[in-house]
């Protein structure tokens, strides 16, 4: 298994992030602040630097106004597509 943070799968994550933030009207400091952390943090996820792992993923859609399970659902599915 190759490292995943600069993968095709990993530009799919940080871009859902990216137009899910967008989409909820906030910009990375907003979100980072909704989130209790550093607005760096939120720059490097969208940008790929960081990896997002299962519980900090969970807070991000939750802040980002979402369904966790929905979002995840649609991303296996796009990264399915994907990797055809």
């Amino acid at each position: 298994m190759k490292k995943s943070v600069h993968s095709k799968l990993s530009k799919t994550f940080c871009d859902r992030i990216r137009s899910l933030r967008e989409k909820a009207g906030m910009t990375q400091r907003d979100l980072a602040k909704a989130l209790g952390r550093e607005h760096g943090m939120v720059a490097r996820i969208e940008l790929g630097e960081r990896r997002v792992d299962l519980v900090e993923a969970f807070e991000l859609f939750k802040t980002l106004g979402t369904d966790p399970a929905k979002e995840v659902a649609s991303l296996m599915d796009e990264f399915e597509l994907l990797t055809k």
